[in-house]
């Protein structure tokens, strides 16, 4: 069963991008802010909204530690926020001034990359905010990107639709082309690392302008060769895809459309979970919480719903939630809730 506990409504433009640590919520928008939220009761931090970028935050994410939020924006930086105290630790100049519509932390926390409308990459030295060295993508605009869970490489999508897998040098070790027709929208790599013989396998996921959510295989050979195909192309909804992520076992994957649905698919199986109907416009963001059967979902309805697994990873084949237990909001840009325990188990 999966239940929305509770509607977050403090954004007062699209939201863009959601993300969670071990105990924090963070959430962006049109309206050049990023928002706050303690885990525990989905209650706003005292230093929030985060206002530093000077037009729409398009994506943030936080450090492995969950001690740094780092967020880009059409102001073409990506600023560096403490969670501690809400300060900006650093803003970084994306190499050419161009709008940043992207950005990716390694697992390790080493790294960032931030990607750019002019098809150009930035790989960063996160501890010292350094910049290590660029690339270029063609011109398309860079939407999309995901580190592998070992932190060595790392995948980008553009709206030309294409695929391609870098190394920390910004070395393209492969470039999958017409991966998703019109463009892809985002992309991530499933936590867990397979391994066997000669081969170390990721599951990587991507959806796009083509209505469809893609699972991959990229396979890492012992003499330095990639590899990426085709496992599972899920077709659970009827619009354009803009949002997708693992869960933190890698067992769930999660997906936002323009049909204003959510769907929750059992990722090893390929097989449609959950459907879920609770926002009024486009779904542009989705995530899972590392720490709890939690999902996260953000939508240009200015709203993002908080939802809860309530039986982790099973669920019953393609079933929509039972209206009775999904709430909506009838008194304003109020947050809805349901009882704590039921936010956290």
């Amino acid at each position: 069963m999966t239940t929305l506990i509770c509607t977050l409504q403090d954004h007062r433009d699209d939201v863009n991008w959601c993300a969670f640590s071990g105990n924090l919520l963070a959430t962006c928008s049109g309206d050049k802010t990023l928002r706050v939220y303690s885990t525990s009761d989905f209650s706003e931090l005292a230093f929030s909204p985060l206002s530093g970028h000077g037009y729409s935050v398009h994506c943030c994410c936080f450090s492995a530690c969950g001690q740094f939020l780092a967020s880009c924006s059409t102001d073409a930086t990506v600023v560096i926020w403490s969670m501690v105290s809400g300060e900006i630790e650093a803003v970084l100049e994306h190499p050419g001034r161009s709008p940043v519509r992207i950005c990716a932390l390694s697992p390790d926390s080493v790294h960032l990359v931030s990607g750019a409308s002019d098809g150009t990459l930035a790989l960063w030295d996160f501890p010292s905010k350094q910049l290590c060295r660029t690339g270029t993508v063609n011109e398309a605009t860079l939407v999309a990107c995901s580190f592998s869970p070992c932190s060595q490489v790392f995948v980008t999508g553009s709206t030309y639709g294409d695929l391609r897998l870098w190394d920390l040098e910004m070395r393209q070790l492969h470039a999958e082309k017409n991966a998703h027709d019109l463009g892809v929208t985002c992309c991530t790599f499933a936590p867990s690392i397979l391994s066997g013989g000669q081969v170390v396998q990721f599951r990587l996921a991507s959806c796009g302008q083509d209505s469809q959510l893609k699972i991959w295989a990229i396979n890492k050979f012992n003499f330095g060769g990639y590899k990426m195909h085709l496992l599972h192309t899920l077709t659970g909804q009827s619009a354009p895809v803009l949002s997708c992520a693992y869960s933190s076992d890698g067992q769930l994957l999660v997906s936002g459309s323009v049909d204003k649905t959510v769907t929750v698919y059992d990722a090893n199986n390929a097989l449609l979970l959950y459907t879920l109907n609770q926002h009024e416009r486009y779904v542009t963001a989705c995530c899972f919480s590392p720490t709890a059967p939690i999902i996260a979902t953000g939508s240009m309805d200015k709203t993002v719903n908080i939802w809860r697994l309530e039986d982790g990873c099973r669920g019953r084949d393609g079933k929509s939630v039972p209206e009775q237990s999904a709430l909506t909001s009838s008194e304003g840009r109020k947050k809805i809730y349901l009882p704590i325990h039921l936010c956290i188990s």
